[in-house]
């Protein structure tokens, strides 16, 4: 009886090996990472098809998930921040984008109101949102924490969407909004 466990717990063991192979073979030649040139410059990141032009206070790290595409420790005189890249996560952009807002409760601070906002270059959709109050936790976040802002970017073409996000105290966040906007915006995918 022993003998014919291990023979069965052995078969398992290799035909689970087999399988995974196989998926991974499977997976890797029904969808070939695309490769991109926006305005002849073609870009790359530790994982597929994106990168950044960081400026010189960011600093790519090794992702803290699998699910993450990459992250960036962003430093200013206020402090620090992570900015997390996801690609394609589930949902629409519109589902993302309430997600975001909703883990968002009491009041706004001024500095960091409540906007979205769309915005299309050279076929790339950008979705932009900024909010602040109470952050009440969430993918990758789950610290609850008041006078909180986010910065969020959904970034779509026409094979991949990029979610750029990035939670902090509001002062922090506040002071490199415009890094990250221009960062974003120009290096696209």
């Amino acid at each position: 009886m022993i003998k014919y466990k291990k023979i069965i717990y052995g078969s398992i063991v290799a035909s689970s090996f087999l399988l995974v192979f196989l998926i991974d073979l499977i997976q890797d030649k029904a969808s070939p990472e695309p490769s991109l040139n926006i305005a002849n410059q073609s870009f790359t990141s530790n994982k597929v098809d994106v990168n950044l032009v960081i400026p010189g206070n960011w600093q790519k790290i090794e992702p803290k998930s699998s699910m993450r595409d990459s992250e960036y420790i962003i430093r200013n005189s206020k402090g620090e921040f992570n900015l997390i890249v996801f690609k394609n996560i589930g949902g629409s952009v519109d589902q993302n984008i309430n997600r975001w807002i909703n883990q968002f409760t009491g009041d706004q601070n001024e500095k960091m109101p409540l906007i979205s906002k769309q915005i299309e270059r050279n076929g790339i959709k950008f979705t932009f949102l900024q909010n602040s109050g109470s952050f009440n936790g969430g993918m990758g976040q789950s610290e609850e924490f008041d006078n909180a802002a986010l910065i969020g970017f959904i970034v779509q073409n026409s094979q991949n969407t990029y979610y750029y996000k990035a939670v902090a105290e509001v002062d922090v966040l506040h002071e490199s909004k415009e890094d990250i906007i221009d960062t974003i915006l120009k290096s696209s995918i």
